[in-house]
Protein backbone atom coordinates (compact mmCIF):
# COMPACT_ATOMS: atom_id res chain seq x y z
CA UNK A 1 0.00 0.00 0.00
CA UNK A 2 2.76 2.43 0.98
CA UNK A 3 4.73 1.57 -2.16
CA UNK A 4 1.65 2.20 -4.30
CA UNK A 5 1.14 5.63 -2.73
CA UNK A 6 4.81 6.51 -3.28
CA UNK A 7 4.59 5.46 -6.93
CA UNK A 8 1.51 7.61 -7.40
CA UNK A 9 3.20 10.60 -5.77
CA UNK A 10 6.28 10.16 -8.00
CA UNK A 11 4.05 9.92 -11.06
CA UNK A 12 2.07 13.02 -10.06
CA UNK A 13 5.27 14.98 -9.41
CA UNK A 14 6.72 13.95 -12.78
CA UNK A 15 3.48 14.84 -14.54
CA UNK A 16 3.35 18.24 -12.84
CA UNK A 17 6.96 18.96 -13.81
CA UNK A 18 6.18 17.98 -17.41
CA UNK A 19 3.08 20.17 -17.53
CA UNK A 20 5.00 23.15 -16.08
CA UNK A 21 7.76 22.63 -18.65
CA UNK A 22 5.20 22.45 -21.45
CA UNK A 23 3.49 25.65 -20.23
CA UNK A 24 6.82 27.47 -20.08
CA UNK A 25 7.82 26.14 -23.50
CA UNK A 26 4.57 27.38 -25.04
CA UNK A 27 4.89 30.83 -23.44
CA UNK A 28 8.61 31.62 -23.53
CA UNK A 29 10.11 29.20 -26.05
CA UNK A 30 9.07 28.21 -29.54
CA UNK A 31 10.73 26.66 -32.58
CA UNK A 32 10.36 27.74 -36.18
CA UNK A 33 12.59 25.96 -38.66
CA UNK A 34 16.17 26.07 -37.44
CA UNK A 35 15.49 28.88 -34.93
CA UNK A 36 14.66 28.63 -31.23
CA UNK A 37 12.93 31.78 -29.98
CA UNK A 38 13.37 32.66 -26.31
CA UNK A 39 11.21 35.61 -25.19
CA UNK A 40 10.79 36.07 -21.45
CA UNK A 41 9.09 39.44 -20.99
CA UNK A 42 5.96 38.71 -23.08
CA UNK A 43 4.88 35.67 -21.07
CA UNK A 44 1.58 35.67 -19.22
CA UNK A 45 1.50 36.97 -15.66
CA UNK A 46 1.34 33.47 -14.16
CA UNK A 47 4.66 32.65 -15.84
CA UNK A 48 7.86 34.01 -14.29
CA UNK A 49 8.84 36.74 -16.76
CA UNK A 50 12.56 36.34 -16.16
CA UNK A 51 15.29 33.85 -16.93
CA UNK A 52 14.87 31.14 -14.28
CA UNK A 53 15.60 27.50 -13.49
CA UNK A 54 12.29 26.23 -14.91
CA UNK A 55 13.35 27.63 -18.29
CA UNK A 56 16.45 25.43 -18.32
CA UNK A 57 14.30 22.26 -18.35
CA UNK A 58 12.12 23.45 -21.24
CA UNK A 59 15.20 24.78 -23.06
CA UNK A 60 16.99 21.41 -22.85
CA UNK A 61 13.87 19.57 -24.02
CA UNK A 62 13.51 21.89 -27.03
CA UNK A 63 17.11 21.32 -28.12
CA UNK A 64 16.86 17.53 -27.75
CA UNK A 65 13.57 17.35 -29.65
CA UNK A 66 14.72 19.67 -32.46
CA UNK A 67 18.23 18.67 -33.58
CA UNK A 68 18.10 21.05 -36.57
CA UNK A 69 18.19 24.18 -34.35
CA UNK A 70 21.24 26.30 -35.16
CA UNK A 71 20.09 29.76 -34.05
CA UNK A 72 18.78 31.15 -30.77
CA UNK A 73 16.84 34.42 -31.04
CA UNK A 74 16.64 36.24 -27.71
CA UNK A 75 14.44 38.96 -26.25
CA UNK A 76 14.89 39.22 -22.48
CA UNK A 77 15.60 41.75 -19.72
CA UNK A 78 17.46 39.11 -17.71
CA UNK A 79 16.81 37.12 -14.56
CA UNK A 80 18.65 34.63 -12.35
CA UNK A 81 22.39 34.72 -13.04
CA UNK A 82 23.05 31.07 -12.20
CA UNK A 83 20.22 29.91 -14.47
CA UNK A 84 21.64 32.10 -17.23
CA UNK A 85 25.08 30.53 -16.73
CA UNK A 86 23.51 27.09 -17.11
CA UNK A 87 21.67 28.11 -20.30
CA UNK A 88 24.86 29.67 -21.70
CA UNK A 89 26.68 26.35 -21.23
CA UNK A 90 23.94 24.59 -23.21
CA UNK A 91 24.18 27.17 -25.99
CA UNK A 92 27.94 26.65 -26.18
CA UNK A 93 27.59 22.87 -26.09
CA UNK A 94 25.09 22.87 -28.97
CA UNK A 95 27.25 25.39 -30.87
CA UNK A 96 24.31 27.70 -31.56
CA UNK A 97 24.48 31.15 -33.08
CA UNK A 98 22.67 33.91 -31.18
CA UNK A 99 20.63 36.89 -32.36
CA UNK A 100 18.90 39.67 -30.43
CA UNK A 101 15.57 41.01 -31.62
CA UNK A 102 14.41 43.56 -29.04
CA UNK A 103 16.35 43.56 -25.78
CA UNK A 104 19.07 41.56 -24.10
CA UNK A 105 19.91 43.07 -20.73
CA UNK A 106 21.56 42.04 -17.48
CA UNK A 107 22.12 38.24 -17.25
CA UNK A 108 20.75 37.80 -20.79
CA UNK A 109 24.20 38.85 -22.02
CA UNK A 110 25.57 35.51 -20.76
CA UNK A 111 23.24 33.69 -23.15
CA UNK A 112 24.08 35.96 -26.06
CA UNK A 113 27.81 35.49 -25.57
CA UNK A 114 27.35 31.72 -25.70
CA UNK A 115 26.70 32.03 -29.43
CA UNK A 116 29.31 31.07 -32.02
CA UNK A 117 28.16 33.97 -34.20
CA UNK A 118 26.41 36.87 -32.47
CA UNK A 119 24.22 39.51 -34.13
CA UNK A 120 22.04 42.41 -32.99
CA UNK A 121 19.02 43.54 -35.03
CA UNK A 122 18.87 47.25 -35.90
CA UNK A 123 16.83 49.09 -33.32
CA UNK A 124 17.56 46.46 -30.67
CA UNK A 125 19.82 46.94 -27.65
CA UNK A 126 22.08 45.32 -25.09
CA UNK A 127 21.98 46.55 -21.48
CA UNK A 128 24.76 45.97 -18.96
CA UNK A 129 25.04 46.49 -15.21
CA UNK A 130 26.44 44.99 -12.02
CA UNK A 131 24.61 42.07 -10.44
CA UNK A 132 22.82 42.46 -7.11
CA UNK A 133 21.64 40.45 -4.11
CA UNK A 134 18.68 41.95 -2.24
CA UNK A 135 18.92 42.25 1.56
CA UNK A 136 15.82 40.10 2.19
CA UNK A 137 17.23 37.38 -0.03
CA UNK A 138 20.59 37.58 1.76
CA UNK A 139 18.85 37.21 5.11
CA UNK A 140 16.91 34.18 3.92
CA UNK A 141 20.05 32.60 2.46
CA UNK A 142 21.93 33.09 5.73
CA UNK A 143 19.09 31.63 7.79
CA UNK A 144 18.70 28.60 5.52
CA UNK A 145 22.37 27.72 5.13
CA UNK A 146 24.14 28.88 8.30
CA UNK A 147 24.15 25.44 9.94
CA UNK A 148 25.30 23.59 6.82
CA UNK A 149 28.02 26.18 6.15
CA UNK A 150 29.07 26.45 9.78
CA UNK A 151 28.49 30.19 10.07
CA UNK A 152 28.47 31.05 13.78
CA UNK A 153 27.14 34.56 13.15
CA UNK A 154 26.51 37.22 10.51
CA UNK A 155 30.21 38.13 10.48
CA UNK A 156 31.16 34.62 9.34
CA UNK A 157 28.54 34.95 6.61
CA UNK A 158 29.95 38.37 5.61
CA UNK A 159 33.43 36.84 5.30
CA UNK A 160 32.08 34.09 3.04
CA UNK A 161 30.06 36.62 1.04
CA UNK A 162 33.10 38.83 0.46
CA UNK A 163 35.08 35.91 -0.93
CA UNK A 164 32.15 34.59 -2.98
CA UNK A 165 31.58 38.01 -4.55
CA UNK A 166 35.18 38.17 -5.74
CA UNK A 167 34.94 34.64 -7.17
CA UNK A 168 31.72 35.52 -9.01
CA UNK A 169 33.19 38.70 -10.52
CA UNK A 170 36.32 36.78 -11.61
CA UNK A 171 34.16 33.99 -13.12
CA UNK A 172 32.11 36.48 -15.12
CA UNK A 173 35.16 38.38 -16.40
CA UNK A 174 36.88 35.13 -17.39
CA UNK A 175 33.75 34.06 -19.26
CA UNK A 176 33.60 37.31 -21.25
CA UNK A 177 37.26 37.02 -22.21
CA UNK A 178 36.83 33.33 -23.07
CA UNK A 179 34.04 34.32 -25.48
CA UNK A 180 36.33 36.77 -27.29
CA UNK A 181 35.41 40.01 -25.53
CA UNK A 182 38.15 42.62 -25.20
CA UNK A 183 39.41 42.58 -21.57
CA UNK A 184 39.16 46.37 -21.23
CA UNK A 185 35.53 46.27 -22.35
CA UNK A 186 34.85 43.33 -20.03
CA UNK A 187 35.87 45.53 -17.10
CA UNK A 188 33.65 48.35 -18.37
CA UNK A 189 30.60 46.05 -18.15
CA UNK A 190 30.77 46.71 -14.39
CA UNK A 191 30.45 50.47 -14.76
CA UNK A 192 26.67 50.72 -14.19
CA UNK A 193 25.20 50.07 -10.73
CA UNK A 194 22.68 47.26 -10.27
CA UNK A 195 19.77 49.74 -10.30
CA UNK A 196 21.05 51.42 -13.46
CA UNK A 197 21.84 50.23 -16.99
CA UNK A 198 24.54 50.98 -19.58
CA UNK A 199 23.62 50.64 -23.25
CA UNK A 200 26.82 50.65 -25.35
CA UNK A 201 26.68 51.74 -28.99
CA UNK A 202 26.79 49.11 -31.71
CA UNK A 203 30.21 50.14 -33.04
CA UNK A 204 31.74 49.87 -29.58
CA UNK A 205 30.32 46.37 -29.10
CA UNK A 206 31.52 45.24 -32.52
CA UNK A 207 35.02 46.54 -31.78
CA UNK A 208 34.99 44.84 -28.38
CA UNK A 209 33.89 41.45 -29.76
CA UNK A 210 30.45 41.38 -28.14
CA UNK A 211 28.79 41.45 -31.56
CA UNK A 212 30.56 39.35 -34.20
CA UNK A 213 28.17 39.77 -37.14
CA UNK A 214 27.30 43.42 -37.95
Amino acid sequence: MVLTVIKRLVFMTSALTFLCSELIANEKLRVDGNTLYYTTDDAKEEIDQEINWDDTVAFADMLKENPDITLLQIDSSGGLVEAAVYLADMIIDYELNTHIEGECSSSCLLLFLGGEKRSLARGSWIGLHKTSWASDSLKNYYTEWKEDEGWANEYDFAEWLYEDTQKTILRDLEYLIERGVDPAFAIKTLRADSDDMWYPRRKEMVAAGIITED
